[in-house]
């Protein structure tokens, strides 16, 4: 397995970010690890072979001195998590934040638009986009709603205006796109760049799997190379191994599990790390 979203933060934003979560949430994400080693331990002990590994840049002025940090921690961790850097619109060169990150060792960019308070299609972003599409990279985004207010059909917009913009650049809907996904699905005929992740989506005790409705195994045999696994861990509320058992019961061909859980995955890294040798 690769799981292409995980979190990993400087100690001091963690233990703030958990802090929302048990002020603002009825998530107990106090059985899961914070410290590096200790969640790249957990990822190795339930079959990982490698993990992808982000945090935010809120506000401006953050960006630079996360990603070192994002880059000195994966070098600790002996390249066995791979990190993906985050910049700030309203930073003063953050396409020079971005390019120094991926020279540092990042793959690819993590947009949240709720936690940054930005929208994915923002022309501020299209400097960004270019250098990533560029390089090889990829741009994994979490385009509205989870957990945050919903506005129907608003974050696939985003998303696939970006893809207009760049057709060449491989983009990563996380969460499985919810509750849009179907939608998700149908663009992907028109952006052979567009992929879903399965964050939180099919793990039974997932708080979010309400938002995606009756799951269409379908949909995923007929775009089996554009679906990629990823948990969200360590914050989720329940054992790492649900999501992956989730998938499992779809009952999906051996073929199309291989390429979800490992190859398309290993196949967007390789693209992103051969254009950096």
């Amino acid at each position: 397995m690769i799981d292409l979203h995980t979190h990993l933060h400087p100690p001091k934003l963690f233990a703030a970010i958990r802090r929302w979560f048990a002020e603002n949430s009825e998530w107990d994400l106090g059985a899961n690890p914070t410290e590096p080693h200790a969640v790249a331990a957990a990822l190795r002990d339930a079959g990982v072979e490698r993990f992808v590994f982000f945090s935010y840049a809120h506000k401006p002025g953050m960006a630079r001195d996360l990603n070192a940090w994002l880059a000195a921690t994966s070098r600790d961790l002996g390249g066995y998590g791979v990190p993906l850097a985050t910049v700030h619109p309203d930073d003063a060169d953050c396409i020079r934040d971005l390019r120094d990150a991926l020279d540092a060792g990042c793959l690819g960019l993590k947009l949240h638009e709720d936690v940054q308070r930005v929208h994915a299609d923002d022309p501020r972003f299209d400097g960004v986009y270019a250098e990533l599409a560029s390089r090889g990279a990829f741009l994994l985004v979490h385009a509205g709603a989870i957990p945050w207010e919903y506005v129907p059909g608003a974050g696939i917009d985003r998303v696939t205006r970006v893809l207009e913009r760049f057709p060449e650049l491989n983009v990563v809907v996380a969460h499985y796109g919810a509750p849009d996904s179907e939608a998700y699905f149908a663009a992907m005929d028109a952006h052979p760049r567009l992929h879903l992740d399965t964050t939180m989506v099919f793990a039974r005790d997932s708080p979010v799997r309400g938002d995606i409705g009756a799951f269409d195994a379908g949909s995923i045999v007929r775009h089996a190379d554009r679906v990629v696994y990823g948990t969200d861990f360590p914050n989720i509320p329940y054992e790492y191994d649900r999501e992956r058992d989730g998938i499992a019961a779809l009952g999906l061909p051996a073929d199309v599990l291989e390429a979800v859980m490992h190859g398309n995955a290993a196949r967007l890294l390789r693209e992103a790390e051969g254009a950096r040798a």
